[in-house]
């Protein structure tokens, strides 16, 4: 619903721009100098997005499609084909402008920098443009749809710019006007208000323009049809000379013989190429008979039978060669006593003139008709090709315009016509031609010829040309108002900022837990916070004015009155104008208590103090909880010196009685073995071991509890390779044997305790190499891997592994997985492996080896850097 809301809009915009510009058009062929639908799709498109490309090619085929069919006459199926041409044209432009612009973000609509402005022009008004100028174009002259006198080239470089002006005029001002964010309806009222002045005198000069050209081509015209208005006039004037000219003839002899009458006409209207007949017509009671000359009579206008035209009841015209309309021209030039002329019609498009003179006795025309038809002498008549006449008389028939010349009677009825008019043309003017008491009308039409000869190139120039100097301005006045807009919207997000600061400013002010004071250079109180009024025991506004080190600070941390020059709360300089510590307050009531403070004196740009900002938070139930920390520290450090000798003391003294029992339960056995049975020594054999595992058992809970006893041996660089090397020699037996198949890979300088990473080796090797399947030849390999602040050792082993489940119960103290007879062992060892790990600030895990075994990956830190900036790097690979 919202897309056709949308299109509807945009077709309705679209379809007013069309027309707009077609009422800009300049004849011949109404080519628009400024094509606005334009500038409508290109802001359609980036505001709404491709979704307004429907209303653009249904406006685009509503406005060119009736063009095509009514003004270029170009037949519905090129009509349409164009039409559509067209449309594809307008959707294309779009498109390319759309992918070339690409907005982005909301402010490239805003047109607020310069960039964003040009390329707006450049990309989507000058190029984009190309295609639709081109397409028109070509469907304007190829197929053959233009004026005459219009090519290719010349109708793409007006359509490419009219097209292209018009967008960059229109399409910023439409982006900006209907922009949602950063813009302020400031900024668009003043660049709508700039575009429509400048809208208004580009369309005032424009029109002023084109009415002078106009008139200026209405002028020319008018002069043409003048000149050949006059000429038709002259040819009139001559064929009525030689009409006159024969009454001279008649006057001057009593008889003209037919010999002399035809030498005469031959003479006079010889070179009067347009004279098909000439007649001298008297009355049959004259004594004279009419005579005829025919030269070049056309077959409709001769008659060989004698015929008498009744001029009054006793007198009358014999005619030897009579033909319509001769009575009607007799009876005519008498009624009038002047020239008179009919039109004379033959079969098709031939017609003639007929021009008929009278001629009376005396030298003046009667008053009356029936004084005429007494005293006229003879009628002079003339039969004359009106293509001729024409031809000779209208020299730009044809080329520069059409004409119809229409016989207007005295009632203003019009009962013929010659000539064929273009009714549609967009010039036209006409000339009146009286012939005795009758009027002709010539009316002229102008050609597209003419039209397009007479060009109003300079209206085109002056749209062009103020559409960019409007651009231009309009750009002007786009980063004018834009730099007033940003700077506005600066000021407004500052003041807003300002505010929310201050709000917040309030807010942490009023709930801050810790109390905040502020004095100005003399020490007076300007600012106290609800915390600090509460924690003084003060009313809010009861410390303000009032000189606040007097209030709560007369003592200093022992209690001894000092004055404000010794306060270290409130004093300091230039170079050390922040300050803390802890000293003794005083609250209203007179009691003392003990506050952390924080000050910072503020110091003007001249160097003077003009005030100081304390923070203060009462730290007296702080106090008395360090104050119980450190009794307790001391009373839990005494408890694990006490612990750690007893623990000497007790595993000492568990294993003296041990010693004893396993000493005299071997000289039992040795001395007096063979008076046992079997049963007797296996319980000694039991006796044996178990002794032995409790040894092992209290000398490695003694080595785990002694792990936080050395914490201050943690600080030496120690080489991995050489320890490693070192603990591989003290192994035992079975380590020995697999010695070959450890290997040593590029160890690191750590920095920790070299015996307990010793223990540590010690305890992972031996039980990589402990914990093997039957027969199977123990695989290990120790690697490291720099971690940036640290190193990353690893142990791996193709033994038995550990399941998940298990992986966190190993290394807690006596956890075994296995019975000793299997793996015989104490369980302490990975508990000790992982403690002594954490006490050098790592963690110690364990995941799959695969195919199999198990993998150990602990943390150590790095050696200190040497002199040269460096710290330990592996070293080489050892030879186990």
């Amino acid at each position: 619903m919202r897309d056709l809301k949308a299109n509807a809009i945009i077709l309705i915009a679209y379809l007013l721009a069309g027309i707009g510009s077609f009422l800009m058009a300049i004849p011949p062929g109404f080519i628009a100098p400024v094509w606005l639908p334009g500038a409508i799709g290109l802001a359609a498109v980036l505001l709404v997005g491709y979704r307004a490309l429907p209303a653009i090619v249904i406006g685009a085929i509503l406005l060119t499609l009736p063009y095509g069919l009514f003004v270029l006459e170009a037949g519905p199926v090129s009509s349409l084909a164009g039409s559509a041409g067209l449309a594809l044209a307008a959707a294309l432009q779009a498109v390319i402008a759309k992918r070339l612009i690409h907005p982005g973000t909301v402010s490239a609509m805003s047109l607020e920098t310069g960039p964003q402005l040009a390329r707006l022009i450049a990309v989507g008004a000058i190029f984009a443009s190309l295609c639709g100028a081109a397409l028109a174009s070509a469907w304007l002259t190829i197929g053959g749809f233009a004026p005459p006198d219009l090519d290719f080239w010349t109708a793409f470089a007006r359509n490419w710019a009219g097209n292209a002006v018009g967008a960059a005029a229109v399409s910023p001002v439409i982006l900006l006007l209907f922009a949602k964010e950063r813009v302020s309806r400031r900024r668009k009222r003043n660049v709508a208000l700039v575009f429509a002045i400048l809208s208004v005198i580009g369309l005032a000069t424009f029109a002023t323009t084109r009415f002078n050209a106009i008139e200026q081509r209405r002028e020319a015209f008018a002069t043409l049809i003048t000149e050949d208005h006059i000429a038709l006039q002259e040819r009139i004037n001559g064929a009525r000379r030689r009409l006159e000219s024969l009454h001279a003839l008649f006057a001057a002899s009593e008889t003209v013989t037919d010999q002399e009458f035809a030498t005469y006409v031959a003479i006079a209207f010889g070179q009067f190429d347009s004279a098909t007949s000439v007649h001298w017509l008297v009355t049959e009671d004259g004594g004279q008979l009419s005579q005829h000359a025919l030269l070049d009579p056309p077959a409709e206008l001769v008659a060989t039978q004698a015929r008498a035209i009744l001029v009054t009841s006793d007198r009358r015209v014999v005619t030897d060669h009579y033909f319509e309309g001769l009575p009607n021209l007799v009876e005519t030039t008498l009624l009038t006593g002047m020239l008179s002329g009919t039109p004379l019609f033959g079969e098709g498009d031939e017609a003639w003139i007929g021009l008929a003179l009278p001629a009376f006795a005396g030298n003046t025309i009667p008053a009356t008709v029936n004084d005429r038809r007494r005293d006229f002498r003879g009628i002079a008549v003339g039969t004359f090709d009106i293509s001729t006449i024409i031809s000779r008389a209208f020299t730009h028939e044809g080329d520069d315009y059409s004409f119809r010349v229409s016989g207007i009677g005295s009632d203003g009825v019009a009962p013929w016509s010659f000539g064929t008019l273009d009714a549609d043309s967009r010039l036209t003017t006409s000339l009146p031609l009286a012939i005795g008491d009758e009027t002709w009308l010539i009316e002229f039409a102008a050609t597209d010829r003419f039209l397009a000869e007479k060009q109003d190139w300079l209206s085109w120039a002056v749209i062009v040309i103020g559409l960019i100097f409007i651009t231009m301005l309009n750009a002007l006045a786009l980063m004018s108002t834009a730099r007033t807009d940003l700077v506005q919207r600066l000021v407004d997000e500052k003041s807003a900022e300002a505010l929310a600061l201050s709000n917040n400013l309030s807010l942490v002010l009023e709930h801050a837990a810790d109390a905040i004071l502020s004095v100005d250079g003399n020490g007076r109180g300007v600012l106290v916070n609800p915390a600090a009024a509460h924690m003084l025991g003060y009313e809010l506004d009861a410390l303000t004015g009032e000189m606040i080190h007097e209030l709560i600070h007369p003592v200093d941390l022992q209690g001894r009155p000092h004055n404000r020059t010794e306060c270290p709360v409130f004093q300091g300089s230039p170079d050390q104008s922040r300050h803390s510590g802890i000293e003794r307050f005083r609250r209203k009531d007179g009691s003392d208590f003990f506050a952390e403070f924080s000050t910072e004196i503020i110091i003007s740009p001249d160097g003077t103090t003009v005030g100081a900002v304390t923070i203060l938070r009462d730290i007296t139930a702080r106090m008395e909880e360090e104050a119980d920390r450190e009794r307790f520290i001391e009373q839990l450090t005494r408890a694990n010196e006490e612990l750690e000798r007893f623990a000497f003391a007790a595993s000492h003294d568990l294993q003296e009685p041990l010693r004893l029992i396993s000493n005299f339960t071997g000289l039992l056995a040795s001395r007096h073995g063979d008076k046992l049975d079997e049963s007797g020594l296996t319980y000694l054999r039991h006796t044996l071991d178990a002794t032995a595992r409790m040894q092992t058992l209290i000398t490695d809970l003694l080595a785990y509890g002694r792990l936080n006893s050395d914490a201050d041996a943690m600080n030496t660089d120690v080489d991995l390779t050489a320890l490693v090397s070192s603990t591989l020699d003290t192994l035992g037996p079975a380590v020995q044997a697999a010695r070959d198949h450890i290997e040593i890979g590029s160890l690191p300088v750590v920095r920790g305790n070299p015996a307990r990473l010793g223990q540590l080796m010690q305890n992972l090797i031996g039980n990589a190499v402990k914990f093997q399947r039957a027969g199977q030849q123990a695989e290990v390999r120790i690697s490291a891997r720099d971690l940036g602040k640290s190193w990353e050792i690893e142990v791996a082993d193709n033994g038995i592994g550990i399941k998940p489940d298990y992986r966190e119960q190993i290394f807690k103290p006596f956890k075994r997985l296995h019975s000793p007879d299997t793996y015989p062992g104490s369980g302490m060892g990975l508990a000790i492996c992982r403690k002594i790990v954490q006490s050098h600030g790592g963690m110690l895990t364990i995941v799959d080896n695969i195919p199999t075994g198990s993998i150990f990956r602990f943390t150590l830190p790095k050696a200190l850097p040497t002199e040269s900036g460096e710290v330990g790097t592996p070293s080489e690979t050892v030879d186990p």
